[in-house]
């Protein structure tokens, strides 16, 4: 009788495990990409509990949600000759988890990787032809949207959509502070000497 209870229990763990590896749930904020042996199977957009086949296939969750991701600074030369350091931030979503799959894997590292490399070519492209004044007026919001459909044009083919790409932070490199400074002292100092 022993070895019968112990047979049905080990028989039911074992039913238990193969149950808990074949389901799995898909959140309202996810979607999920059942791949077979490393091959996509088939997509989940609905959210709810589903079925794969245990030990065979797995389940990849994506987020649905917006993203956001920080630039790196990125020294650009603007279409007047001056250098401005540019640091900003990028929103994207994940709309095509196939696409996005087969074209970065299965994490957020490789699309960060190469929204980096996309947006800060998009910026220094468009900076390039603009003039200082109108990367601190009110054009800032045209060369922003420009910026962005150039990030979100490159960016489809990894199934991903840009939605917006800002210049967080724009400065002129330290040297040329301290010049602007300098003069600016300079300046102040003639003035203070012709009044004395």
């Amino acid at each position: 009788m022993t070895r019968l209870a112990a047979a049905v229990v080990a028989l039911v763990v074992v039913l238990a495990l193969l149950a808990n590896s074949s389901l799995f749930e898909v959140q309202q904020t996810e979607q999920a990409l059942v791949v077979q042996l490393g091959q996509p199977v088939r997509l989940i957009t609905e959210p709810g509990l589903h079925a794969k086949m245990p030990l065979i296939q797995t389940a990849i969750s994506f987020d649905r949600r917006l993203l956001d991701y920080e630039l790196p600074t990125v020294e650009v030369i603007l279409g007047d000759q001056r250098r401005l350091r540019v640091d900003g931030f990028a929103r994207f979503r994940i709309v095509d988890p196939l696409r996005y799959y087969q074209a970065v894997g299965p994490t957020e590292e490789g699309i960060r990787a190469r929204l980096n490399s996309v947006a800060s070519s998009a910026m220094r492209n468009v900076l390039g032809n603009e003039q200082l004044l109108n990367v601190l007026s009110s054009q800032r919001g045209r060369i922003m949207s420009t910026i962005r459909d150039r990030v979100n044009q490159e960016m489809q083919g990894f199934g991903v959509s840009v939605v917006d790409v800002r210049i967080r932070r724009a400065d002129l490199p330290e040297e040329n502070t301290k010049a602007v400074l300098a003069r600016m002292q300079s300046e102040r100092e003639r003035v203070a000497h012709q009044a004395r």
